[in-house]
C-alpha cells in the first residue's frame, strides 16, 4: 500500500525565492514537453487498460501530469466542470487550465511564480515526485472567471505511478470552497451567538440578585438562558466533533460530584416536571477524562430517559466502578419499540418523528466513543425497562 502524507498548507509561511539564471523561476522547475515527447507520452497513458475508464468513473477531478506537470490525460469531470475540450487542456498545467492568476506571473507558468511557493497543489505534486508517495495538500487560489476573480479552495491529492519507462502523477482534485466557506460561518455564528447569550444570562443573574418585585421571573429568566447558552455550545462542539476539531481538556473528576451536578440541572429542566430523579450507585472515586464532554453525554443520557418517561415515574443515573474503568447508566422503566432499537444512534434518526431531531443519541455515541474513548449501549426489555450505559476508562490517554 502506498505511504500517504497528510501536511497542513498553515505549515508553509509565504516563500519569496528569487529568480536565478540556472533555474528561472521562483519556485517549481521550468521546462516542458517538445511535442513529440508529449504526443508519446499521451499515447502511453491512452494505451494504459481501463485507466480513462478508471478516472472517468471518479466523481472528483482527475489529472494525469507527466514529470514538468503538463496535463497529459483529464477525466470528464474535469471537462465538464471547465466546460472545455480535452484537446484545450492537453500540455497546460494545472494552474493554467483552471484559470488561477498566479499562472500568468511566471517566467514558464503554472508553478513558477513567487506566489506558487505556498500553493498547496505544486508542493503535492512536487513531494510526490520526489518521494514516489501519494501526498494529499489543501491549495487555496484565486480564479479567473467571466464573473471576475473568485477564490476557490481545493485539496489536492497527488499519487505517483509509471508506465513503461515514464513517470506521471495522478493528481486528485476535490473542491471544498463550500465546506471551507461553511465552517467559517458556523465559527463566526458561534462565537457572536455565544457573546450575546452570555451577555443576557449576566443581565438575568444580576436581576435576580437585586431587590427586585418579580424574583421567580428573574430567576426563571437566568434558568432559561443558561439552557440557551448550553444549548448552543452542545451544537458547536458537535460540529466540531463531526469534523474532527475538538479539543479535549483533561482534568480529575469526581464522580458524585459530576452526578449530582447532572441531575440538579435537570431537575428545574421543563421536561422533568412530574418526573423524579434519583442517584443510585455513585461510586465514590476520580476519573481523568474531559468533564465538559462527560457532562454533556450523560445530560444527553439523562434528557433522553425524561422524555421517554411517563409522568409519575423515575429516572436513575448512577455510576459502578469495574476492573477495567467505571460505568456511568441512566435507567426509566419505559421500554423502547424493537423497530426504533434497529436504529439508534443514526445521526438522523429520531424516537419523536420530526424532521430535524435525531441528534441526542447520536451525540451520545459520537462523544463518548470517538472523544472520550468509551463504549456506549442500552438494554430495553420486559420488565426491567430500559438502561444506557457509558463505560470509560479511569483515565483518558
Amino acid at each position: 500500500m502506498a505511504e500517504t502524507a497528510t501536511v497542513d498548507p498553515a505549515s508553509h509561511p509565504p516563500v519569496t525565492i528569487a529568480p536565478t539564471p540556472q533555474t528561472a523561476t521562483y519556485f517549481a522547475p521550468a521546462g516542458r514537453d517538445s511535442r513529440c515527447d508529449f504526443t508519446r507520452k499521451a499515447a502511453l497513458v491512452e494505451g494504459v487498460p481501463l485507466l480513462k475508464q478508471a478516472i472517468d468513473a471518479m466523481p472528483n477531478m482527475v489529472l494525469i501530469l507527466n514529470e514538468n506537470r503538463q496535463i497529459v490525460s483529464a477525466n470528464e469531470t474535469v471537462l465538464a466542470a471547465l466546460n472545455t475540450m480535452a484537446a484545450d487542456v492537453a500540455e497546460k498545467r494545472p494552474g493554467e487550465a483552471v484559470g488561477c492568476i498566479r499562472a500568468k506571473e511566471g517566467p514558464d507558468g503554472c508553478g513558477t511564480a513567487p506566489h506558487c511557493a505556498t500553493c498547496g497543489a505544486v508542493h503535492a505534486i512536487l513531494e510526490s515526485q520526489k518521494e514516489g508517495k501519494k501526498v494529499v495538500r489543501e491549495c487555496r487560489i484565486l480564479v479567473e472567471s467571466g464573473e471576475g476573480v473568485a477564490p476557490m479552495d481545493l485539496k489536492v491529492t497527488a499519487t505517483p505511478f509509471t508506465a513503461g519507462d515514464d513517470r506521471f502523477i495522478m493528481a486528485a482534485i476535490e473542491d471544498i470552497s463550500q465546506p471551507k466557506r461553511l465552517a467559517v460561518l458556523q465559527r463566526t455564528f458561534f462565537h457572536d451567538v455565544l457573546n450575546t447569550a452570555s451577555c443576557i444570562l449576566g443581565c438575568a443573574d444580576c436581576l435576580a440578585s437585586e431587590d427586585t418585585k418579580a424574583p421567580e421571573m428573574c430567576e426563571e429568566i437566568a434558568d432559561l438562558t443558561g439552557q440557551l447558552v448550553e444549548t448552543i455550545q452542545a451544537q458547536r462542539d458537535l460540529n466540531q466533533a463531526e469534523a474532527g476539531d475538538l479539543k479535549l481538556h483533561l482534568e480529575e473528576v469526581h464522580v458524585p460530584a459530576l452526578v449530582d451536578a447532572v441531575r440538579l440541572e435537570y431537575c428545574k429542566h421543563s421536561i422533568a416536571k412530574r418526573r423524579t430523579i434519583i442517584v443510585g450507585n455513585a461510586w465514590e472515586g476520580v476519573v481523568v477524562t474531559d468533564r465538559r464532554l462527560l457532562q454533556r453525554v450523560l445530560e444527553n443520557m439523562l434528557k433522553n430517559a425524561l422524555e421517554a418517561t411517563a409522568p409519575g415515574n423515575t429516572v436513575t443515573i448512577s455510576c459502578e466502578e469495574q476492573p477495567d474503568g467505571v460505568v456511568f447508566s441512566v435507567h426509566n422503566p419505559e421500554v423502547i419499540p424493537a423497530d426504533v432499537q434497529l436504529q439508534l444512534f443514526q445521526r438522523s434518526f429520531s424516537t419523536k418523528g420530526e424532521s430535524g431531531r435525531g441528534i441526542g443519541t447520536y451525540s451520545i455515541k459520537l462523544l463518548g466513543e470517538r472523544y472520550l474513548r468509551g463504549k456506549v449501549g442500552f438494554v430495553s426489555q420486559e420488565p426491567d425497562g430500559t438502561t444506557f450505559t457509558l463505560t470509560l476508562p479511569k483515565a483518558l490517554q
